[in-house]
């Protein structure tokens, strides 16, 4: 079997080209998806979904944790990807939110078309041109969601806007205006800054959570701190505490990223013993509109602090009467009367006639001759 030609951005610009032009052929296009000139230095092309790769170590992680190791070591590709996100999706209800959002995505730019480029830089890797792409990871993933869904088989394009001067502060700026970032996704934010500006960069094969730890290896300067300040309005002080939550397992700071877990509530998580963390998140994660109220007392009957009471089961009626019967005789002592067993056999009889009252006679002797026995047997 011949093997398929590598793709350079050269071959990429004739290849996308004539999509074009057959595009304009077939179906007017709106102006938005047709090539056009920017400015003087950069041009917006189609670029196939096989030549792109989202940058892994962004604030917001938008591809689920089991997956992210495949897909960014070219073990899986997009499409591999894509249908184990769908399968994980049936299975894992924030997972599927997420990929609702895309899906929907993926409508729109099918329907509307994509007004906004993705933005990156080509570079070579391994003797192959890659467009390592800064901002538009949403729009990269609706679109490969969307040719899954529809069976299409022709490798599928997003519009790509060449950046030659990525930087950070760009990404940032683009996940924000998207959506707040949660706690986590501020903290490795605010961690990917210093990174860069310390010149500290990811090894190979080093995974998200390993390189925002490094973080600690760095002291802040005054350049940093601006730098914070800038981009996330961050005090030192603040930086401080979200540096912090790196110290939680690689699997709960990626729960608690999806399910948007409030800082407050994190925070309290990590008051209480480290063992109790995983539990605390998966609690928090597991319902909607679970509070920090509910996560504090989750974790207090956790770590031992407030008594568990084993729930009872419903009695039958024999019990309950048994019950209320031992629960007058055992509180006797705390009758006024001095005469405490006559006081409480005249609340007895009061309202009773004759034969009723020489039945309830026989029956308490009855029970009483069966006490004894019983209480003979005990050892």
């Amino acid at each position: 079997m011949a093997r398929e030609p590598k793709k350079s951005f050269g071959s990429l610009i004739d290849l996308t080209s004539e999509a074009f032009e057959s595009s304009q052929q077939t179906e007017p296009q709106p102006l938005a998806m047709a090539p056009k000139m920017v400015n003087h230095r950069q041009s917006v092309f189609r670029v196939p979904l096989s030549m792109i790769r989202p940058d892994r170590f962004q604030a917001r992680l938008l591809l689920p944790l089991p997956l992210r190791d495949a897909f960014y070591s070219g073990e899986n590709d997009w499409r591999q990807t894509a249908r184990r996100w769908l399968d994980m999706a049936a299975v894992d209800r924030l997972v599927r939110r997420d990929l609702d959002e895309l899906i929907t995505l993926g409508d729109s730019l099918h329907d509307t078309g994509q007004i906004k480029p993705i933005t990156g830089q080509v570079v070579s890797r391994d003797g192959r041109d890659i467009f390592n792409m800064l901002t538009g990871e949403r729009r990269f993933w609706a679109t490969a969601i969307k040719a899954l869904n529809d069976g299409i088989e022709e490798e599928p394009y997003v519009l790509a806007l060449i950046d030659n001067q990525p930087t950070l502060e760009k990404q940032i700026a683009e996940n924000m205006a998207y959506k707040a970032l949660t706690p986590v996704g501020k903290a490795r934010a605010a961690a990917r800054l210093v990174l860069e500006a310390s010149q500290i960069q990811p090894r190979e094969d080093e995974k998200e959570a390993e390189y925002f730890k490094r973080v600690t290896e760095v002291r802040l300067d005054d350049e940093m701190k601006d730098l914070l300040q800038k981009n996330l309005q961050m005090e030192r002080t603040y930086f401080g505490r979200l540096m912090k939550f790196f110290e939680l397992p690689e699997a709960s700071l990626e729960l608690a990223d999806r399910s948007e877990m409030p800082e407050r509530v994190l925070r309290e998580i990590m008051r209480y013993d480290s063992k109790l963390w995983p539990a605390a998140v998966e609690y928090f994660a597991e319902f909607d509109n679970r509070t920090y109220l509910d996560v504090e007392a989750f974790l207090e009957r956790e770590s031992g602090k407030v008594q568990q009471r084993t729930p009872r089961l419903p009695a039958d009626p024999l019990t309950k009467s048994a019950r209320s019967l031992k629960k007058v005789l055992l509180g006797m002592d705390e009758l006024t009367q001095a005469d405490k067993p006559g006081s409480l056999a005249d609340a007895l009889l009061g309202d009773s006639d004759l034969k009723e009252a020489k039945e309830i006679a026989e029956r308490i002797s009855a029970v009483a001759q069966a006490v004894q026995t019983r209480v003979r047997g005990l050892k």
